[in-house]
């Protein structure tokens, strides 16, 4: 696979804050008070190098948009869905060959009514989190056993041995608690996070992203419309770092705990806010994809210097230079292992980036352009609107010390 990237746009955002963190039991405070919402990435800023994964399309392959992957044994597992709905798991070698679909519908023996979600478990099962039913099929897609489970999972996070924690999305009903802690083969541990009941009509109604992560070694959890990061066991959950998004913090004292998502969106939309539609540590980064009004937000937040920059675009100022890529919540990179950052794109902004280099360019340039990136080129004059997107895996540069 050769480095590559392609459809970015216009200058690099730095905003520095103080070095403010509240000691207060334990909690750090991340200050992102001085956003803009008018911004650009370069992205060399946070790029070392980018390859390009292109995935094989076939009638049982066929991606609306990446939600989640896994890495394990040179193969690549993706929960990928249609919007929030239809979501399947599909097997990838590193190269993008398709290898298998898991999609077993249904109400027999090995088969769910719809999958939330799935975990990678440590030895490779995949177990798949299904309305009122968890199953557990080996890695290559065997069925194995399935539980019961009284909860419909819209996120999960395992830990090393086997257990694991899941993020409800239906709390209507349920005690006040965000988390459900299981063995690894499905039996109830604990239920943890006591939350009051506004913050438990927002976690039924707002989904994100991903809600989990790790961070030196400890799992994490945050959720959208939420302020505060906790640190995780497996049965209690610590805050540990605690967001300050300023004039920008979303008004929640008109919700009640009654109230919907029309009720909810109508209450707080008198002034303009942020929304935490996802977050990943690296090192001691934090990578935060935002939302404000119609607008999506990729932010870098170094946790040793208070440091961070944000942006709406992305320039390519690295492969097919001077191409923009406006962030929006379906194209938002949100996806980090082993400090790489996933980022789908689409045929149609590869070629179209492809295209405006190809034009614009002198023919030195070109001709330098075509000897570096024979790959790259070859996938550009070959690849169809109609295929799978393309996987961008950008080695993601170490905070500066």
């Amino acid at each position: 696979m050769k480095a590559l990237f392609g459809a970015f746009v216009v200058m690099l955002f730095f905003a520095c804050s103080n070095e403010k963190k509240d000691r207060v039991a334990g909690v750090q405070t991340i200050d992102l008070s001085g956003l803009s919402f008018n911004s650009s990435l370069k992205l060399s800023s946070f790029a070392e190098s980018v390859e390009i994964i292109p995935l094989e399309t076939t009638s049982q392959s066929l991606i609306g948009e990446i939600r989640k992957i896994y890495y394990r044994n040179g193969r690549y597992y993706m929960l990928v869905t249609n919007g929030l709905a239809n979501a399947r798991a599909l097997v990838f070698t590193e190269q993008g060959k398709f290898l298998y679909e898991l999609d077993r519908l249904g109400q027999g023996k090995g088969e769910y009514i719809e999958m939330g979600t799935f975990v990678l478990m440590p030895n490779a099962d995949i177990k798949v989190l299904g309305w009122n039913k968890t199953v557990t099929y080996d890695s290559v897609g065997n069925y194995l056993y399935e539980s019961p489970m009284p909860y419909y999972a819209h996120d999960a996070m395992v830990f090393p041995d086997g257990s694991y924690v899941l993020r409800h999305t239906n709390l209507m009903g349920l005690p006040n608690k965000a988390l459900y802690a299981f063995t690894e083969k499905d039996e109830e541990l604990s239920s943890f996070l006591d939350i009051s009941p506004v913050e438990k009509t927002k976690l039924n109604y707002f989904l994100n992203w991903n809600t989990f992560s790790t961070y030196a070694g400890k799992p994490c959890f945050t959720y959208s419309h939420a302020d505060t990061i906790y640190s995780l066991d497996a049965d209690k959950a610590t805050p540990v770092f605690c967001f300050d998004f300023g004039k920008y913090k979303v008004d929640y004292r008109e919700v009640e705990p009654t109230d919907d998502m029309i009720a909810i969106d109508k209450k707080i939309r008198n002034k303009e806010y942020v929304t935490l539609w996802s977050f990943q540590f690296y090192s001691d980064l934090l990578i935060l994809g935002l939302g404000f009004d119609e607008k999506a937000s990729l932010c870098f937040y170094s946790l040793k210097t208070g440091q961070f920059m944000n942006g709406i675009r992305i320039m390519d100022d690295m492969y097919l230079k001077n191409n923009s890529l406006k962030l929006r919540y379906t194209n938002l990179p949100h996806i980090v292992i082993d400090g790489y950052l996933y980022a789908p794109i689409s045929p149609t902004t590869l070629i179209n980036g492809y295209t405006n280099y190809k034009q614009s360019a002198s023919s030195q340039e070109w001709n330098t352009f075509k000897q570096e990136h024979a790959f790259l080129v070859d996938l550009c004059e070959s690849i169809s609107e109609e295929d799978n997107p393309v996987l961008l895996r950008i080695k993601l540069k170490k905070v500066a010390q």
